[in-house]
């Protein structure tokens, strides 16, 4: 549905340059739920900016469906774009308007007679059907973005990108929000692109991922590959942050990594059949897809003694592990 070649932003002139995107090159599959994620200032909003040329890139290319946007006339640019709807943090409702005019908007604009019939479907699609005539003054936040979700769903488009379209609610109204864009992704095909500096939230309902630092994706992958064994610092520092108590720094420790479910009780074995003492440092388990996927770190006390032993009866068990050291986290 989307690649993303060799896509590079930069602002500013030649003795004051600041590099926004680098070297970026994604593919997003028909009916993908992926998310981008990264610290702030990192790029992430850019880059989705750049997906429908709300920012035209610099450099490279970006193709929706085969064609690459960034070669497109003015005229079909403005017809792709109705195929990929946006959401934002600030949910950009016209004051003035009810919530049903303001579905609507996106209809009159394009000219669509059955506006007003499509706009009330939509709305009773995200849980407000009750609330047509009400104004955006008149509704929580939760409220106000599904009806600038109704709204993106006018055009009736293949894509939906979501730039921190979650960041200003709370916990639970955050949930709502994705359980409503994982149906939709499921009931219209819809291939979703979150952005998002919140792991919380990719993990939640994304089945892809990738990480962006300094204007360059550093990790990619599905979200339980990520999840299970993070590779560069900034990804461990998303995973991990305000989970791990990284104050105590030069240990070693022995992750476990679980892909499904686990029946029988590991660590006890392993303290048992191995004859060591171990201390949980961390353990967490997530359901992705259906599956839950989980992992256990653990020091030893007597970690020059006992690793060797604990390696044999790991490898011989098929337990997936790694060993690490706690300066990762910090």
């Amino acid at each position: 549905m989307i690649k993303i070649e060799n896509l590079s932003k930069i602002y500013g002139g030649k003795d004051n340059k600041t590099v926004a995107l680098q070297g970026i090159n994604l593919e997003i599959e028909d009916g993908d739920v992926y998310g981008i994620i990264g610290l702030s200032g990192a790029g992430k909003s850019t880059l989705v900016r750049c997906i429908n040329l709300l920012e035209r890139p610099t450099g490279g290319s970006i193709y929706i469906d085969g064609e690459d946007l960034t070669k497109v006339s003015k005229e079909r640019l403005r017809a792709i774009r109705r195929k990929v709807s946006m959401i934002f943090q600030q949910f950009n409702l016209l004051q003035q308007r009810t919530v049903l005019k303001n579905v609507e908007l996106a209809g009159e604009l394009g000219g669509d007679e059955n506006r007003r019939r499509k706009a009330i479907e939509l709305l009773e699609t995200v849980g407000l059907g009750d609330k047509l005539n009400a104004y955006p003054s008149q509704l929580s936040g939760g409220q106000q973005q599904r009806v600038a979700i109704a709204r993106a769903l006018m055009t009736d488009p293949k894509v939906l990108l979501c730039d921190e379209a979650t960041s200003a609610l709370d916990p639970d109204t955050t949930r709502s929000i994705l359980d409503l864009l994982k149906r939709l992704n499921e009931k219209l095909n819809l291939t979703v692109v979150i952005i998002s500096h919140q792991m919380s939230v990719i993990e939640a309902v994304c089945n892809k991922v990738a990480i962006i630092d300094n204007a360059k994706i550093v990790s990619e992958g599905t979200l339980q590959d990520v999840f299970l064994s993070p590779k560069t610092a900034v990804a461990k520092k998303l995973i991990y942050s305000g989970k791990i108590n990284t104050g105590v720094k030069g240990e070693k420790l022995v992750k476990l990594m679980f892909d499904g479910d686990i029946e029988e009780p590991i660590v006890t074995n392993i303290i048992q059949q191995c004859n060591i003492l171990l201390t949980i440092f961390y353990a967490e388990t997530k359901r992705i897809g259906g599956k839950t996927y989980g992992q256990i770190m653990f020091r030893l006390p007597y970690y020059d003694e006992d690793i060797g032993k604990l390696r044999e009866y790991l490898n011989k068990k098929g337990v997936a592990y790694e060993e690490v050291n706690t300066d990762d986290f910090c």
